[in-house]
């Protein structure tokens, strides 16, 4: 029985593909009819040959000589160069010594020589107090204004001009105050067996190297206004003392600070009615020495002497009383 039912279903199963194929066949033969051979368009294509990298440069060569020669291709060339042009060599000029801001006058009094024997002072960092000779006498001018000058130039020499005016204010005022010396000259020699009021005057300053002349001139003219009132005054008169900005003296506390120009700090008068430091100490008159020195051992030897004179004059003096 499965064997008949297999064959039946074979059976029909091969009738329907049959069945399909022979439906199929007048639609394929009709789409075959409706499509083009590829030949009927080979008459309208034209046939463009290869063309090589050679060709191919040597046509756009000739397309650009042709719009040159019309003019079309000036875009194509390159910008005229224009004509070279000669380099200036521009030199630095000459590098040229500082000159003060006005000519200074020829300088009335020569400086200080330099002397050989001057000992070199000391290079170390920060600030080193200077080693005072107080045992040489220094060799003082007569001139006023000389000494005036050499306060300003070893005092205040890298100093602006009113730095070095405002030092020789100080130095006139002390001329002028009772507690000081009246002449110029014995105010910036002035010293004692301790030190001395201007440091240049005593630490080997003067000689120790040459003088800059226009340092110099500049100093005895800015002494000359000073002297001669033509130069205004920066300072009131009671200001006798300055210091410089590095150091810290003791004296400064007791001291009405006044102004600062430049690297100097100056003062005016004391604080609660104190004393100017510096204040001139006249020398001292020495002692008249006697004629006679006396002398311990000859008083006792005196007495020794006079006491057995006496004993022997009356041999009951000097005995010791008894109860």
């Amino acid at each position: 029985m499965r064997g008949v039912v297999s064959v039946v279903i074979a059976g029909g199963l091969g009738c329907a593909v049959w069945a399909g194929l022979t439906n199929r066949v007048p639609f394929a033969q009709a789409e075959v009819s409706a499509v083009k051979p590829i030949a009927a368009y080979a008459p309208q294509v034209a046939e463009t040959p290869l063309e090589s990298d050679h060709d191919r440069r040597a046509r756009l060569n000739a397309r650009l000589q042709t719009m040159i020669r019309e003019g079309k291709g000036v875009r194509l060339t390159d910008a005229p160069r224009a004509a070279p042009q000669r380099r200036v060599e521009t030199r630095r000029p000459a590098r040229v010594a500082a000159t003060p801001s006005r000519a200074e006058p020829v300088a009335t009094f020569a400086p200080p020589a330099v002397n050989p024997r001057a000992a070199p002072a000391l290079r170390r960092a920060g600030y080193t107090p200077p080693t005072l000779d107080l045992k040489t006498p220094p060799r003082v001018p007569d001139n006023d204004l000389e000494c005036l000058t050499q306060a300003i130039y070893y005092e205040a020499r890298n100093e602006s001009e009113a730095g070095q005016a405002a030092v020789a204010e100080v130095v006139l005022n002390r001329s002028r105050h009772r507690a000081y010396p009246k002449r110029v000259c014995e105010v910036v020699y002035q010293r004692n067996s301790r030190t001395c009021q201007f440091t240049f005057t005593c630490d080997g300053s003067i000689g120790r190297r040459a003088v800059n002349a226009v340092a110099w001139a500049r100093a005895e003219r800015i002494a000359r206004e000073v002297y001669e009132g033509r130069s205004a005054s920066q300072l009131p008169r009671n200001s006798v003392n300055y210091h410089a900005n590095y150091v810290r003296p003791s004296w400064g506390q007791r001291l009405s600070r006044v102004r600062q120009i430049g690297a100097h700090i100056f003062y005016g008068a004391p604080l609660n009615g104190g004393s100017n430091p510096g204040a001139y100490e006249p020398p001292q008159a020495p002692t008249a020495q006697p004629l006679f020195v006396r002398n311990e051992a000859l008083d006792r030897a005196y007495a020794l002497v006079t006491t057995q004179m006496a004993q022997a004059v009356s041999p009951d003096a000097g005995a010791p009383t008894g109860s």
